[in-house]
């Protein structure tokens, strides 16, 4: 097997396993904000609080593991109806359901043959765009770098 042949290699597991290391770091730090600061807004998501970016990855995951991928799914009109939707909810239940998507999305993901990849990858660069808002060392990085 040459180097080449390496990087050919898909490992299914990969993307649930970013997700499950991602939501051990990212729930807990999430739990311990103030409310005040799912309201900061977010540079790398202009017009975005953190709550929205949040919501965002909530719905997104939640698509994935209710397998609700109508037409358009992922638009910038489809992200924000999703943040919408959430817009009456806590940020606790928002948080809850970003919980609940990255720890079931990671076997759905695996079996779709590779098509739903850069969904964990985007879960992972979201976080860090959360972590950089709070002024978190290291928000690109951490457990979950070398699978990203």
């Amino acid at each position: 097997m040459t180097s080449a042949d390496v990087h050919d290699v898909r490992d299914p597991e990969l993307p649930g396993r970013l997700l499950a290391v991602e939501r051990d770091a990212l729930v807990p730090l999430l739990r311990s904000r103030p409310e005040a600061d799912f309201a900061l807004p977010t540079a790398a998501c202009p017009g975005w609080s953190v709550r929205d970016v949040l919501a965002h990855c909530s719905a997104a995951l939640m698509r994935v593991v209710e397998n609700r991928f109508e037409e358009g799914v992922f638009s910038p009109e489809s992200n924000d109806r999703d943040i919408a939707e959430r817009a009456d909810w806590t940020s606790a239940q928002v948080v809850d359901e970003l919980e609940r998507g990255m720890t079931e999305a990671g076997p759905v993901i695996a079996k779709a043959g590779g098509v739903l990849d850069g969904i964990a990858l985007g879960e992972w660069v979201h976080a860090g765009d959360v972590r950089e808002v709070f002024g978190a060392p290291g928000a690109y990085a951490g457990a979950g770098l070398p699978d990203a």
